[in-house]
């Protein structure tokens, strides 16, 4: 395989990436400066969200194209030197799982991953037995129950032990 696709690879695979994420930057500082300064909190017109979705496809594809043809263009000016040079191995490695790991980071920070919140438990619990809004004591208090409330009146309060969160967690990955 010529240098050249090689290289095409070396800075596609981590730009795939890394265009994803500077065109949800994009898309994030656009669609604000459309809610702040165009729409604001009433209906927005049918024609934003085409426009967001053109903007989201084009923005992304012109980003990655443009670092799969500045890796085709190093690959080849560096045709004539023999082997590859490790550090860009090593920086396509970095670059490519560098933006993976802030994925799983921020998916765990937000609760996503890991182990479930007392009140993200509460919550299922109170859902699953059809009441409308859940709640827990302050923390303070040092309870650990689970009430449930239905039209703001409280109609149920169960104590929130490792057997229950287990089930609401049993419950939700049966869903």
């Amino acid at each position: 395989m010529q240098k050249r696709h090689v290289y095409a690879l070396l800075f596609g695979v981590p730009g795939l990436f890394l265009a994803l994420i500077a065109t949800l930057l994009v898309i994030g500082t656009v669609s604000g400066f459309m809610w702040l300064y165009l729409f604001g909190d009433r209906p927005w017109p049918a024609v934003s969200g085409d426009f967001l979705t053109l903007l989201a496809a084009a923005t992304f594809l012109l980003l990655w194209t443009a670092t799969v043809i500045v890796g085709y263009r190093t690959g080849k000016r560096l045709e004539a030197s023999p082997g590859l040079n490790r550090r860009h191995i090593l920086a396509s490695a970095a670059l490519t799982v560098a933006p993976l790991l802030l994925l799983v980071l921020h998916q765990w920070s937000i609760g996503n991953l890991g182990k479930r919140s007392d009140s993200l438990v509460c919550r299922d619990l109170c859902l699953a037995k059809g009441y409308s809004a859940s709640g827990m004591p302050p923390e303070n208090t040092g309870e650990k129950d689970c009430i449930c409330y239905d039209s703001g009146w409280e109609v149920l309060r169960m104590p929130l032990n490792a057997s229950v969160s287990d089930q609401a967690t049993d419950q939700q990955a049966k869903q």
